[in-house]
């Protein structure tokens, strides 16, 4: 979050009522999160079959995050272009991108539960052009939705390079009948979609996933059978220690439960939520 960010909401708190400068900042140890599960890597049970082995009766073996499942890894950094991984705490293996937009729509793409898998830089898919000569194009990723596996195929790029590549031909002449078994569908992403607000929000909600703790998702859960209407966070949070409040918040927004004011603003800017009443009618 950048200052000017900061201010905005500190702004917007004075606005309401609520002086944080005035808040009591406690001596001592700091408050960290308590999640259930390890934050990257995930725990497989292993049985003895010899009990004079030395080990325990079950052993835990830790599993690091896998390798993505990218056919083409992305290059090295350099100085004028980002690189990276993003460990998914849903499936436990990384996602990569090369772009900054890149990053943004895996973020997206990983922090919404409709979305059962992301594969990033899936295989060539080959189509013809006008004048019959085949091409292919590879798409950035390939998301699949829900139960009905529905699945999206794709591509990411700056709005200026849409003209330039000729890319909305191409995606429509894929659509039309070239994409077989690889999808169902093909989409472009631009900066207009692929906002900064979303790539902050999709990515508290990761880090929130990470740190999940199902005692404070339930005591929240709890809560939320008197809420009426949007509240702000920080009364709907009251009681619980605010890092501990906040990481349960987003989790409840990954699973649907809450439901922020405004998806296309940072969320501590615009901290208001309502309860999705259908989605929690299910969970109780």
């Amino acid at each position: 979050m950048t200052k000017i960010d900061q201010l905005i909401r500190l702004m917007g708190e004075l606005d309401r009522g609520y002086d944080r400068t005035k808040t009591a900042v406690s001596a001592g140890s700091r408050t960290v999160l308590q999640p259930d599960q390890p934050t990257h890597s995930r725990l497989e049970m292993l049985f003895a079959e010899d009990e004079g082995d030395g080990l325990p009766d079950e052993p835990e073996l830790s599993i690091p995050t896998g390798e993505p499942l990218a056919t083409v890894l992305p290059p090295d950094r350099t100085q004028g272009h980002v690189r990276g991984y993003v460990p998914n705490p849903r499936t436990k293996r990384s996602v990569s991108y090369a772009s900054t937009l890149e990053r943004i729509c895996a973020y997206s793409q990983i922090a919404n539960a409709q979305i059962h898998s992301v594969e990033d830089q899936p295989a060539n898919l080959y189509y013809q052009k006008e004048t019959g000569n085949e091409h292919y194009t590879r798409f950035d990723y390939r998301s699949v939705f829900g139960r009905n596996r529905y699945t999206v195929a794709i591509a990411v790029r700056p709005s200026h390079l849409i003209d330039k590549e000729d890319l909305r031909d191409t995606i429509s002449r894929i659509n039309s009948g070239h994409l077989g078994d690889f999808a169902d569908e093909a989409i472009i992403l631009t900066e207009n979609e692929l906002t900064y607000p979303l790539g902050w929000n999709s990515k508290a909600i990761l880090r929130s996933l990470r740190g999940r703790n199902k005692e404070h998702c339930e005591w929240l859960t709890d809560r939320l059978k008197d809420v009426n209407g949007w509240i702000e966070i920080r009364h709907l949070t009251k009681g619980l220690p605010t890092a501990f409040g906040l990481n349960a918040v987003w989790c409840l927004i990954f699973d649907g439960l809450l439901q922020p004011l405004r998806r296309d603003v940072l969320l501590p800017n615009m901290p208001f939520v309502s309860v999705d009443r259908a989605k929690l009618e299910e969970v109780r």
